[in-house]
């Protein structure tokens, strides 16, 4: 699928069979059962990503770019919405000290269920702007189907985050990878019967059914709605800065459908969802670090050298594992997408190195993010987000008509000046050393521009 409605895919056995962390073992930096949830995790993406490729490379190949670009402009805002629906309640469920009770769990699925529903048909009723904007319906189809997924992508958070308080990663790899194999088998078939733009769409739809029913039954959870308006209140105070400044993040991906399918074109929009979909494929151990960060830090927050410790440690794994990935398809890519996708779609090869780049000097700052999120300081994350979205935006207007989708590449690189305003925050509370991790990205980053040196270098000399 092209996005993930979770920021983003069961195993037997009950959640009552898993064993809560004992003090003694929560005691290092990173613990056994920390270290464990995050192999769990980082196997989960690193399959997670061959069948995210697998997927990719059919839709770009028996739909299109045309069709393609259909359903980018459609998931990339049903899936803002969905991450929206959630306000961090599940992020609260996770993090919240006191074991959550059917009560707590009941209030959670309430609320989540009459954003989620809301906020659907707030999107209903505002589709006659997005079709004035493009110019044109063909998005309105797909787009309308998969709003459906909003409920159902909230919900999920509910199980999910019980899975996720006792770092039960295994269980909750296991159902995100099933559920991403399925969408994919669903919409392989579908493209093979041509059936162009609705393919990717029936995968969405089963994915996200399959990893609510999957998740429930894992966390031996019946969804019960129930209301408590103190725990509302509770649930809304945490999450309203954690989702602002999540969902403002988000935003960045709406800059490619919007910005570039308005001034460059569908298939534009296409060739950019490529590049930056294989870039945040190869990526996606920044996703299994943070969801692993926030459930492990909680537990070390008062033991501020601990945090650090194990905040340097996450930090630097991530980016000697990341940088490897992402500037092996920069050397490789040229000579594999081609043949695997068609020729038609080289042009997102161009701007590859520079979406990897963005994503190799986000995984510098995502861990940061945590960090900021568990102490209570979100509100500054907000400001970073807030600052690299707008500069996101405003740069791709000014590039994009003058360089074409290269403009959105550039706009890229200078959007992550906006991360100093992570790091100056959290300097002002833990003291995080770059030393290793300026070495590290001293090799990645000229080695991402390789061939995009060389063939300009050879356009000089002709």
């Amino acid at each position: 699928m092209a996005a993930d409605l979770c920021c983003p895919a069961g195993c037997a056995g009950a959640f009552s069979s898993a064993c809560p962390i004992s003090s003694s073992k929560v005691d290092e930096p990173l613990s056994h059962e920390t270290v464990r949830g995050g192999l769990y995790l980082a196997g989960r993406y690193a399959l997670g990503v061959v069948v995210s490729l697998g997927n990719m490379l059919v839709m770009t190949w028996w739909i299109g770019p045309h069709a393609y670009g259909i359903f980018v402009t459609a998931i990339s805002i049903v899936a803002l919405l969905a991450a929206v629906a959630r306000s961090g309640i599940d992020t609260y469920l996770v993090r919240r000290e006191a074991a959550p009770d059917e009560v707590v769990y009941g209030t959670a699925a309430t609320v989540l269920l009459a954003i989620s529903l809301a906020l659907a048909m707030l999107a209903v009723a505002g589709t006659p702007v997005l079709i004035h904007w493009y110019g044109n319906r063909e998005f309105a189809g797909p787009y309308f189907i998969l709003l459906l997924t909003i409920p159902v992508a909230a919900l999920t958070g509910v199980p999910m985050a019980k899975l996720e308080r006792v770092l039960d990663f295994r269980r909750v790899a296991a159902i995100e990878l099933s559920g991403q194999s399925l969408g994919l088998v669903v919409s392989g078939l579908l493209a093979w019967f041509r059936m162009g733009v609705w393919a990717p769409v029936a995968g969405q739809i089963a994915w996200q059914l399959f990893t609510l029913i999957a998740t429930a039954i894992s966390a031996s959870m019946a969804l019960r709605f129930r209301f408590d308006a103190g725990l509302a209140r509770e649930m809304f105070s945490y999450g309203i800065g954690l989702t602002a400044s999540l969902r403002v993040w988000q935003l960045r991906t709406l800059v490619n459908p919007l910005l570039v399918g308005r001034f460059a074109g569908l298939e534009a929009v296409a060739f950019v969802a490529l590049a930056v979909r294989i870039a945040e494929a190869l990526g996606t151990i920044r996703l299994a670090a943070g969801r692993m960060a926030i459930a492990a830090l909680a537990r070390l927050q008062s033991r501020r050298e601990d945090f650090r410790k194990a905040l340097q440690q996450a930090l630097y794994l991530q980016v000697i594992t990341l940088g490897p990935l992402l500037c092996g398809f920069a050397l490789l890519g040229p000579m594999i997408l081609p043949h695997l996708a068609g020729a038609r779609w080289t042009p997102s090869l161009a701007l590859y190195p520079f979406v990897a780049a963005g994503v190799l000097v986000n995984s510098v700052y995502n861990l940061q993010a945590s960090a900021l999120f568990v102490i209570g300081r979100q509100w500054l994350v907000l400001q970073s987000y807030s600052a690299h979205v707008a500069l996101l935006a405003a740069a791709t207007l000014f590039l994009l008509p003058r360089y074409g989708i290269a403009g959105y590449g550039w706009a890229e690189l200078i959007a992550c000046g906006c991360y100093f305003i992570i790091h100056r925050g959290l300097r002002s509370e833990i003291a995080i050393s770059y030393r290793q991790l300026a070495a590290c990205m001293a090799m990645s980053l000229p080695t991402l521009f390789l061939f995009p040196l060389s063939g300009l270098v050879r356009r000089i000399l002709q």
